[in-house]
């Protein structure tokens, strides 16, 4: 019998799967034509179920994306569709407006869905789940050296127990090479408005929380670097704030030199005590423009 690597039969799998769906971007989504549609359509398609359905919604760390405006890496944990509606909304508007989701090709990009409505409005892009290689890393690593920010979901696939999954490496790989920072955003209760499996959403509660940016520059390895920000999401989900990365002092700033005022300029300051943002149903005060 002859034996088949297990590698060799995924990239097997990946190339007879692909004639379902594509792998290649729209080049005209990072347009300015696209960008003002998404602006406009923005309340229709994320901010008003966004408010509707996260009842209340509470966000902590948001002080960590002061004076943020990117280029970043944004990670979130990947309990339910609905993650990508509320990690967009939680953004400052500066980020928001030039960040590009990274979309499973093999869900989104079928040749039976729409996948120009997911560009269009999510600034969404197709990527590889299934053995696609360090192509795959291709386009969102051209948005990051062109000053786009990438939000990307480390696990690679949707908990069915809420409970946070193993990272990748492609996140990691990409912070060290452009060097920029990563941020976690971890989310409670998403997982009950929309679970997977489930296609109707439903009230609950939900809570956010940011953790401070988190620099891979010292990382040993890229696998160190993946180990770096899985422990930076688990210490959110366990509650801690301002422990993900090494946030940068105010005071200390001026003595860091260039690589301190880079960081201030990124968002990267500590400003530990602000109180979380809680938004009850019905609020007036919103989490988007």
């Amino acid at each position: 019998m002859i034996a088949v690597r297990k590698d060799a039969t995924m990239t097997v799998f990946a190339s007879l799967q692909q004639d379902h769906y594509r792998t290649q971007p729209d080049a005209w989504q990072t347009q300015i034509w696209a960008r003002i549609v998404r602006r406009i359509g923005r309340h229709w398609v994320i901010a008003r179920h966004v408010r509707r359905y996260c009842q209340p919604l509470t966000i902590e760390g948001r002080e960590n994306l002061a004076g943020m405006r990117g280029p970043v890496l944004i990670i979130a944990n990947h309990a339910s569709h609905f993650d990508t509606p509320v990690a967009l909304s939680v953004l400052p508007e500066p980020v928001r407006s030039k960040t590009a989701v990274a979309a499973a090709a093999d869900r989104f990009y079928r040749h039976d869905k729409r996948g120009w409505w997911y560009s269009l409005y999510f600034n969404a892009f197709p990527i590889e789940r299934l053995g696609g290689g360090s192509a795959t890393l291709e386009y969102p690593l051209s948005l990051l050296s062109r000053g786009w920010s990438v939000l990307i979901y480390p696990e690679g696939t949707r908990s069915t127990t809420g409970e946070l999954g193993g990272f990748h490496h492609g996140v990691a790989l990409m912070a060290i090479r452009t060097n920029v920072p990563v941020i976690p955003i971890y989310s409670e209760g998403l997982r009950d408005i929309m679970p997977k499996g489930q296609r109707s959403p439903r009230p609950a509660a939900v809570h956010v929380r940011i953790g401070a940016p988190v620099w891979l520059d010292n990382a040993a390895s890229t696998p160190d670097g993946t180990a770096q920000l899985e422990s930076a999401m688990r210490g959110l989900a366990g509650g801690r704030l301002h422990k993900a990365g090494a946030p940068l002092p105010v005071r200390d700033v001026a003595a860091a030199g260039d690589r301190g005022v880079r960081r201030a300029r990124a968002g990267e300051l500590d400003r530990a005590g602000s109180p979380p943002i809680r938004l009850p149903p019905g609020s007036a005060k919103e989490p988007w423009p």
